[in-house]
């Protein structure tokens, strides 16, 4: 049997290594998101739309390689919806969808941890 095609031990090795220091940073930026999002649900519990919308911001914000696009477009939407009407009477919608996001996003995370 000609081995040349396959990976030596070595290599995989080191693939192995770089997979797993890239799931960590995977794990890492979706569950920073997991505790932003606790933090928005807190604010939005307690009618603190101040905070809502500045954490909304912070989500939204990250960069592209480094979060999950949905729950960005969603952290969009309710940052959005707290610009137009900072009261809040607008953000109940776009915040359940960014929870509904980051749901989906945490079981992505636990099914491929």
């Amino acid at each position: 049997m000609d081995l040349s095609e396959y990976p030596s031990l070595g290599r995989l090795a080191r693939m192995n290594a770089q997979l797993l220091a890239h799931n960590q940073t995977v794990a890492t930026v979706v569950d920073g998101q997991l505790d932003d999002v606790e933090r928005l649900l807190r604010a939005a519990t307690d009618g603190n739309w101040d905070a809502l919308l500045r954490l909304s911001e912070e989500l939204a914000e990250q960069p592209h390689d480094r979060a999950d696009n949905t729950v960005v477009r969603s952290a969009r939407k309710v940052r959005d919806a707290l610009r137009r009407d900072p009261s809040g009477g607008k953000a109940s919608e776009p915040l359940s969808e960014l929870l509904a996001a980051c749901r989906v996003a945490k079981q992505r995370r636990i099914s491929c941890g």
